[in-house]
Parts: C-alpha cells; sequence; structure tokens
C-alpha cells in the first residue's frame, strides 16, 4: 500500500514539475502569477473581517447554572442561554476577574463570540462566548476585544523618547497605545509591555473615541509567529524579516495574497527544500512541517492533517513557488490577519 501511494504521488508531481519540459508548460498555464509581479493590487490595505460577534443585554441566572441573556429587542426569539465554564469574566470597568455568581439578575453583560464558537439551534440558542464583560455602568463605553491583525511603531512628535504601538483589530479599527499605557496581562504575573502587542495577539482595549489607549489587558499568545502586512504593502514576519510588495501576488484578481513559500518559511526558522517526489517539503529542526506538488491544492503532513484541501492551488512562477498567505500560515501554525 505505502509502495502505490508513494507511486501515484510521484506521478502527480512529475506531471506538474519534476520534468523540465513540463515545468516550463505549466508556468505558461499561469501568466496571470508571472503578470502580477509588483502589482498586487491595495496588498497595504486592510480589509476589515471581523472575528467576533458582540451580543449584549441584560442576564438573569437559571436554575441549570445559565444565564438568560434578553436583549434589547424585547424579543424572546432574539434571547440567548448563556454558558459560563471556562469562560473569561472580567469587569468592564476594572478588568479584573468576577465569578459567575457574583453576576447580578438584571445586570448588563456584553458577550464576544468567536468564529468557532458553537450555537445551538434551540430557541433560545446555547452558546458559549469566550469572553464576558460584567458590571457595565449605564452609558459607560465598553473596552474593546478583538485580535490584533498589524502592528506598527509610533513616535510622539514634539516628545523625546515616547514610542508606542499602533495597533489594527480584525474590525479595522485602529488604536494608539503608547508606552504610558497600562499594559497587563491576563491571569499571569508575566511582564507585558506595548512592544508585545504583535499580530495574532488577543486584547481587551480601553480607548476614547480617538482611539487613545489607556489600558490594555493582553491575553496569552496561540501562534507560533505572524505574518503581516504593513501598510506600503511589505510582508512581516515576525516583525522582522520582510518580503517586498513586489515578491507578492494577487493571480485572482481578489484579496486573496500570493507568498513565496520559501521567503517567508525560512524568515520564519523553517528549513525549504525541493522533492522529486513530493514537492515543496517544509521542515522544522528536521521535522516534517508538510509538503505539497504545485499546481494542486493537497499539502501532505503534520501540519496539514486539520486542513489538507487548502483554499487555492500551490502556484509556480519562475521557478518560485507561491501559496495563499492564510493557507501558509496555518500550515506554519503562524497568524495571518489579511
Amino acid at each position: 500500500m505505502k509502495f502505490s501511494v508513494k507511486l501515484i504521488a510521484a506521478a502527480l508531481c512529475a506531471a506538474v514539475l519534476c520534468v523540465p519540459a513540463l515545468a516550463a508548460g505549466t508556468q505558461q498555464k499561469l501568466p496571470s502569477l508571472a503578470q502580477s509581479a509588483g502589482n498586487a493590487p491595495d496588498a497595504g490595505a486592510y480589509v476589515p473581517n471581523p472575528q467576533y460577534t458582540v451580543i449584549w443585554g441584560t442576564v438573569a441566572h437559571q436554575k441549570d447554572g445559565g444565564l438568560l441573556m434578553s436583549t434589547p429587542t424585547g424579543e424572546p426569539t432574539e434571547d440567548y442561554i448563556l454558558w459560563t465554564e471556562g469562560v473569561a469574566i472580567l469587569d468592564a470597568v476594572s478588568g479584573e476577574p468576577v465569578d459567575a455568581k457574583a453576576i447580578k439578575d438584571g445586570s448588563t453583560v456584553y458577550a464576544w463570540l468567536g468564529a468557532q464558537t458553537a450555537m445551538t439551534m434551540s430557541l433560545p440558542p446555547q452558546v458559549t462566548p469566550e469572553l464576558l464583560l460584567v458590571n457595565v455602568p449605564a452609558d459607560y463605553k465598553v473596552p474593546q476585544y478583538d485580535v490584533i491583525v498589524r502592528s506598527d511603531g509610533l513616535t510622539g512628535l514634539g516628545i523625546p523618547n515616547r514610542s508606542g504601538m499602533s495597533v489594527t483589530l480584525s474590525d479595522g479599527m485602529v488604536y494608539q497605545v503608547w508606552q504610558d499605557a497600562q499594559v497587563k496581562p491576563y491571569l499571569t504575573r508575566n511582564r507585558v509591555t506595548y512592544q508585545d502587542l504583535l499580530p495574532g495577539t488577543r486584547v481587551l482595549a480601553w480607548a476614547d473615541d480617538k482611539g487613545q489607549t489607556s489600558k490594555v489587558i493582553v491575553f496569552p499568545y496561540e501562534y507560533k509567529g505572524s505574518i503581516s502586512l504593513d501598510g506600503y504593502g511589505r510582508l512581516y514576519i515576525n516583525g522582522g524579516a520582510s518580503v517586498e510588495p513586489s515578491a507578492l501576488r494577487r493571480p485572482y484578481k481578489d484579496e486573496r495574497l500570493y507568498v513565496p513559500i520559501r521567503a517567508v518559511a525560512e524568515a520564519a526558522g523553517y528549513s525549504v527544500s525541493w522533492d522529486k517526489e513530493f514537492g515543496v517539503t517544509v521542515k522544522d529542526g528536521g521535522e516534517m512541517v508538510f509538503q505539497i506538488c504545485p499546481d494542486t491544492d493537497l499539502a501532505h503532513g503534520p501540519a496539514a492533517a486539520d486542513r489538507q484541501s487548502l483554499s487555492g492551488p500551490c502556484l509556480i512562477a519562475n521557478g518560485v513557488t507561491y501559496l495563499e498567505a492564510g493557507d501558509l500560515a496555518h500550515l506554519l501554525g503562524m497568524f495571518y490577519g489579511g
């Protein structure tokens, strides 16, 4: 069985790349990729892609331990049952943790539901939110919970030695976090500063209407690193080594951004090689991460166990292989916000 699988994989790769004549033919079939060199339109413009849905209303404890949330519409069909086990519950003003039993009946609660949050089809629907904010004063500007998709350094004009970070959240909102802002971790004593506000970081931020942030709670980082675009269309890997806009591609004339596999993976600390049978091979310290052949959207290896079929095929032009940025980030265990 292993021998036959190997033969099939070898045949697939040979069909698209391993014979020089066929490789040239493959590049001819992808003119849009070659022609888009240095012409990735709006590569530096972030298109808002909110990662959270916010619901709010007054709550009442239920006998089974849930919280019945009544939304402002007053319609019972728009109520929710909130489950609180394992949920981060914080005071909306201080940011301090609050026990679920201490939530008062009739009080206002804000809940953030992530893209992966499951919701039952029952009435009212039941859901376990990612974050709950409680003890919300009347007419209070509730802090924003979201994931950072872009971070850019700030320098205070006219104020010597003042620095900070401009962070863009998934919903497109931009906040300025200066060095004198209060930045603290969630439930740990780790020391964090504005410099830890990297793409992929989940934060709860208190800011005024101009985006000036006074306090930030930083949640545990869940990725091996990040891939992000700056305002000029340069691609940054872990905030350092960059890939210039001329090396990026948008072959399908839509929002999908294709990035060179080798340049990104090697900048992130991985090794990249070519295997005659299985195509592009990415390893981490000698351990296989993934492999993929050009002209296919099927990756193989441990990193592809939960997502073998990618959003687009691996492409090749002028000897350089490309993957859609989000697909490559996922395979490398990194964050890419778009």
